[in-house]
């Protein structure tokens, strides 16, 4: 019975530490705030957050909103925090000519690392960028 208690004391701890602030990464709206590039070096913030989210699924599905379009597909993560997104079926409306709809929906799928830091999710891409969340 004590084995029990220890393993199941030490399993919750290890919950807790892969994020201190308690969110994870499924259940939660995440919108878009910012990005960084490496090549060229350079930094932006997402005027209209709410207008670029997305949520991650328990049954291993997300679906995004790219400002007036829509978009879904799958993801995969390990317990290195590696992360893998499949696009899916997305809506292809002309968003008009400040969207940054076909910048996300581009970064969505170049995501290979994720972390959750104080309810902000960080995603690195492959080209070493990232993409910020609140």
């Amino acid at each position: 019975m004590t084995r029990l208690l220890i393993t199941a004391l030490a399993f919750g701890a290890l919950l807790v530490g892969c994020s201190s602030s308690g969110t994870t990464l499924t259940g939660t709206t995440w919108e878009w705030t910012a990005s960084t590039t490496k090549t060229p070096a350079g930094q932006s913030v997402v005027p209209d957050p709410q207008d670029y989210t997305i949520l991650f699924k328990t049954d291993q599905t997300f679906s995004a909103k790219a400002d007036c379009n829509q978009v879904s597909g799958t993801w995969e993560s390990t317990s290195d925090n590696n992360l893998t997104l499949t696009l899916g079926p997305s809506t292809l409306a002309a968003c008009g000519p400040d969207s940054l709809s076909d910048l996300f929906v581009a970064g969505l799928g170049k995501v290979s690392l994720y972390v959750i830091e104080e309810d902000k999710l960080v995603l690195t891409l492959t080209d070493e960028g990232t993409m910020t969340f609140k």
